[in-house]
């Protein structure tokens, strides 16, 4: 074996040196070209305002790629969503969509495969509504290479799982300013509201406070949808806190509404007193459960969800037993209550289960769900209210008109179908106040031996036949009563009253004879007549000193022979408080 020459040993050792060297120092450069990243992976960590990224992507270990833990408290967090085999065209994504939540600041960056980035800031204000108030939207930066992952940088944030979640499209879903869903939504809005002019005008009519608590739902059912669908932010200025109290409580309010609409909806006969407190107290409990899970949710903490869904599926539980049993009752209004209600319970119900079951109350979008269902419920409880104001109109017609005809038949004589005396007291001022200004008193003559001879029901059809006689059909001008037994009053206005009074009293006799068979004497009547149009504007003009001068005038034509008509003028009336004063003097 040959020597080997120093030299050429030289040179081999500082060959393998290079060797060596070069070996220890591509370990270092491959971990700074890639951080370690699994493919398609969602990873996220929080830190401090200083942190930033490049401090961060060589250490993959500081980075939390699985489970839903996410360290709210800190200032800033890094969300990172690596696009390798997503199956999406990384350079044909341009937007991010996600869930809303307040933020100081959001950077978005694009993080190429040679490692090159774009990166574009965001202040809450600036990022667009998605398709509901609960949804937001940014662009993605412009980026000429191939994307590998984005960023998102939150600062001043408590959501970062929003991130995480978020939803990176070629297209947004709606425009930056107003767009179809947003038009829909107003249409949606403008029907809710139209049923308030109907309950207003339904209050009007029947004095009744269900159709104003309708009002107050329909009106908190629109507060709700424009809110929701982001009308409400789109067009106000309002801040985002008190967006988000309009949206809670209108929400709240609007569930307090449709308790208490419910208590004085139902017929009642079919609840009990102990139902409508039991609704009065839902109705207190749904405003009381929003106040302090908006106001105070630290008292809540993370089981802030559990105790809001908890407490509405109590509400509901409750809710549906007192309409349930109002309508096996008989009630027709529950079963309006129990279908108009039904699509938005099950929005409620399906939030409870995504909270204390499956976990996914976030993953749930129930915007539109709810939108539709507060249509339905406001378009079910509109028919029930129009129905129910139907009802009772017509329960109250019928109690008006059988209270005209019990009037009717208390102001008329029940033999001869004319006014009696007591609707003479009623009528009589609002009858000289229309011009009859004649009275006449008539008496039968001689109607006791009819009764005698004949009998009371041959009299009693002498009488009837009498009434029909004095009875004018066919002139206004004239009204006629009975005054009592055999003695009846004609009221005369117009020409030549006198006249017309004394022709229905001949028509007695005539009436009598052509329709009596048996009478073997014609019947005949007495009549006293008094024109008082001279007075009849005196203050202090009564009845009873009328009809006291009118019955002396028929008992004058008594004395003169029966069968005839005395006459009189009434020129001038001092009352009876002025005649005993005159007296007195």
């Amino acid at each position: 074996m040959g020597r080997v020459e120093p030299a050429i040993l030289a040179q081999a050792l500082r060959a393998l040196l290079l060797v060596l060297c070069a070996t220890l120092f591509a370990v270092p450069a491959t971990a700074q070209q890639g951080p370690g990243f699994a493919k398609g992976s969602t990873c996220w960590t929080s830190g401090a305002q200083a942190l930033r990224y490049a401090e961060l992507a060589a250490h993959p270990a500081k980075w939390t790629c699985a489970g839903d833990t996410y360290d709210w408290k800190q200032p800033r967090h890094f969300v990172r969503l690596d696009l390798r085999e997503k199956g999406i065209d990384a350079n044909a994504v341009r937007y991010a969509e996600f869930d809303r939540h307040e933020f100081e600041r959001l950077t978005v960056t694009l993080i190429g495969a040679d490692g090159h980035t774009a990166s574009r800031r965001y202040d809450f204000d600036e990022a667009w509504l998605g398709r509901s108030s609960l949804r937001s939207m940014v662009e993605l930066p412009e980026f000429p290479g191939k994307v590998e992952a984005v960023l998102f940088t939150l600062d001043g944030g408590d959501w970062p799982e929003s991130l995480a979640a978020a939803k990176l499209v070629a297209r947004p879903s709606v425009p930056p300013t107003s767009g179809f869903v947003h038009l829909v939504a107003a249409l949606i809005c403008g029907l809710l509201l139209a049923p308030i002019l109907f309950d207003l005008g339904y209050f009007r009519a029947l004095r009744e406070p269900f159709p104003l608590w309708h009002a107050l739902f329909c009106s908190m059912a629109f507060v709700q949808t424009a809110a929701v669908s982001g009308l409400i932010p789109l067009l106000t200025p309002i801040g985002f806190e008190a967006e988000l109290f309009i949206t809670y409580m209108s929400l709240d309010v609007m569930v307090a509404a449709t308790m208490l609409f419910a208590s004085n909806f139902i017929e009642p006969e079919f609840i009990t007193r102990r139902q409508r407190r039991m609704l009065v107290a839902i109705a207190l409990l749904a405003i009381l459960n929003g106040a302090l899970t908006t106001f105070l949710p630290e008292l809540f903490g993370e089981w802030i969800d559990h105790f809001y869904f908890g407490a509405y599926m109590l509400m509901l539980g409750a809710y549906f037993a007192v309409l349930w049993h109002a309508r096996c009752a008989g009630s027709r209004m529950a079963s309006y209550l129990i279908f108009g209600f039904a699509p938005f319970s099950s929005i409620i119900v399906l939030q409870f289960v995504g909270v204390f079951i499956t976990d996914a109350i976030y993953a749930f979008d129930e915007t539109w769900p709810q939108n539709f269902a507060l249509l339905f419920e406001v378009v079910a409880t509109a028919l029930a209210v129009a129905d129910r104001f139907i009802a009772i109109k017509r329960e109250r017609d019928q109690a008006i008109d059988d209270a005209r005809i019990l009037e009717k038949l208390s102001e008329r004589d029940e033999l001869t179908g004319l006014r009696n005396r007591r609707s003479l007291d009623a009528r009589f001022e609002e009858l000289v106040a229309n011009g009859f200004h004649t009275i006449a008193v008539l008496d039968i003559d001689h109607f006791k031996p009819i009764n005698d001879l004949y009998g009371h029901p041959f009299g009693d059809d002498v009488l009837a036949c009498a009434a029909a006689a004095l009875q004018a059909r066919d002139d206004d001008d004239i009204v006629a009563f009975r005054i009592g037994g055999e003695e009846f009053l004609l009221m005369l206005r117009g020409q030549d009253p006198g006249a017309r009074a004394e022709s229905r009293r001949r028509a007695i006799t005539a009436r009598t004879m052509s329709a009596m068979e048996g009478l073997d004497r014609p019947v005949t009547a007495s009549m006293g007549v008094l024109d008082f149009s001279a007075v009849a504007g005196e203050p202090g003009l009564d009845f009873w000193t009328l009809y006291t001068r009118a019955d002396q005038l028929l008992y004058d034509a008594k004395c003169a022979g029966r069968n005839r008509t005395r006459s009189d003028t009434l020129d001038w009336f001092v009352p009876e408080a002025a005649e005993g004063q005159s007296a007195a003097a």
